[in-house]
């Protein structure tokens, strides 16, 4: 797992884990398959008594959403993250699949349930500015770290929900750290760093 802000992120192998500790049987129909596009519907049954529950939803990928051009594999990892997490209800404690990082928007994602109100930014105190070099050509992050890195998507994603200029600077620093050469989460990072700072003088 991976917890945000505004929610967590469940990797490939939590998600198998959950299905085989519930049970979760899982079946699937191709909808659409083509060059572009492509959607799965899974269907989820699981036994609750003597009963079976079962959950139908449908996952989809084309190249505005999925970086990986294996589409009909990508909307039937979608669809099967989504009918686990729908049958078990953790959509309600605002978690999601990896695979559902083209879902990762504020329109779609809970609000924190903080415990205290957030303290208000000093209007006087001026952030730290964040390094502006455009980056090096794209290094692939090293994959023999003990922690597998986040995909790009997701990171780009979190930037892009940065609340405050200290929230992204953290996810620069961390996060986004295997990325810092890659011109995508580079762009994210400056865009969103524009748009907060511009806030806060309007502030």
């Amino acid at each position: 797992m991976h917890k945000h802000n505004h929610y967590t992120i469940i990797r490939r192998t939590g998600i198998e884990k959950i299905a085989a500790k519930e049970g979760i049987r899982l079946t699937y129909e191709v909808c659409s398959a083509g060059a572009d596009y492509a959607a799965v519907k899974a269907i989820a049954k699981k036994a609750v008594g003597s009963k079976f529950i079962t959950v139908e939803t449908f996952g989809s990928a084309c190249q505005t959403t999925s970086q990986n051009k294996y589409y009909l594999e990508m909307a039937e990892k979608r669809a099967k993250s989504r009918a686990i997490l729908q049958i078990t209800d953790l959509y309600q404690e605002g978690v999601y699949g990896e695979d559902e990082a083209d879902d990762f928007d504020r329109r779609r994602n809970p609000e924190p349930q903080a415990e205290a109100p957030r303290p208000l930014q000093p209007a006087a105190q001026e952030p730290t500015p964040l390094a502006s070099t455009a980056p090096a050509p794209f290094i692939t992050p090293d994959q023999n770290e003990a922690e597998e890195p986040l995909t790009k998507v997701i990171v780009v994603a979190m930037l892009k929900d940065a609340d405050t200029l200290d929230d992204l600077r953290s996810l620069w620093l961390n996060e986004a750290k295997p990325y810092h050469n890659d011109l995508d989460v580079f762009d994210a990072k400056e865009t969103r760093k524009n748009y907060l700072q511009l806030n806060q003088k309007l502030a």
